[in-house]
């Protein structure tokens, strides 16, 4: 199973991850977004929305390895 920097985001369970990803292609699209971006994606919100910029904006893990394309922590 793949580990995705979306897994860590509190209130994003998978039926909003599949929403963002199918309407932003990808983590990195969606690494891109502003929070206006996200909450126009329907079930996201503006709350959910400022939390998934907040956490993928600030991830600053130098443990962790990340695939830019996929998303997927090596």
């Amino acid at each position: 199973m793949l580990e995705s920097l979306l897994d860590d985001i509190p209130k994003l369970g998978e039926s909003r991850r599949a929403a963002l990803l199918e309407h932003f292609g990808s983590v990195t699209a969606i690494r891109k977004a502003s929070a206006v971006e996200l909450a126009a994606i329907p079930g996201i919100g503006t709350g959910i929305a400022e939390s998934i910029f907040n956490h993928l904006n600030n991830e600053r893990d130098e443990l962790r390895r990340v695939n830019m394309e996929t998303g997927e922590i090596t």
